[in-house]
């Protein structure tokens, strides 16, 4: 590393020499409470889209809410019995489909809302290496400790340790919310289906009526 500049040095010396040091600051590896700090960042953003996928799932309920009690009033104020026996039964055919559509898109609901747990494995990972996880954050390895073996853990992690089990933390969250989001593509698909079917229902009476 440049020897430090002393007093009555070129000024566009000392400016090349903090330039390069800056260089040099840029491209080392992160220290141990910079690399904590990082992975605890990148941790609270992988919980706020947790949150924000929570938010989009009760979303489309709203939505298929609305889409039943839409159903709920055309059915009730659209005099379907005036129909001709055959469109009637149509009529009740294409509102049977929607019900299973219902069925289905409150089955991928639930599935979406569902807690999901990736314990991490550490089978490929020797416990001899210093920077193995002590569990001494994830709730699961948490408890099966009892409080007084739990705080000696804490006493006896290293600042790497520490690190390893939050990158394994975020690993696992990132799972979680790739999970999440595949649920939340399904949930869709199935609120546009209901959706189709839906306007089918009032095309079809619509057709019927002008018949």
């Amino acid at each position: 590393m440049p020897a430090p500049v002393g007093i009555g040095a070129d000024p566009a010396e000392t400016r090349r020499l903090k330039w390069e040091a800056k260089q040099l600051e840029g491209t080392r590896p992160l220290g141990a409470r910079e690399l904590y700090r990082a992975l605890n960042d990148a941790l609270d953003e992988g919980r706020d889209e947790f949150d924000l996928s929570n938010r989009d799932v009760r979303l489309a309920l709203i939505l298929m809410g609305g889409l039943n009690a839409a159903l709920v009033i055309f059915a009730s104020q659209s005099k379907l019995n005036t129909l001709p026996a055959i469109e009637r039964q149509i009529e009740f055919g294409v509102m049977a489909l929607y019900g299973l559509c219902a069925i289905a898109f409150m089955l991928l609901a639930i599935n979406a809302l569902r807690p999901r747990h990736y314990h991490p494995n550490y089978d490929r990972w020797p416990s001899v290496r210093d920077d193995h996880p002590r569990g001494v954050r994830y709730f699961e390895d948490v408890v099966t400790r009892d409080t007084e073996a739990h705080w000696r853990a804490w006493q006896d992690v290293s600042m790497q340790q520490l690190n390893a089990e939050l990158a394994v933390q975020l690993h696992s969250m990132c799972l979680k919310n790739q999970a999440r989001k595949q649920a939340l593509r399904r949930l869709n698909a199935s609120l546009r289906i209901m959706t189709v079917v839906f306007s089918a229902i009032l095309l079809l009476f619509a057709i019927f009526r002008l018949l």
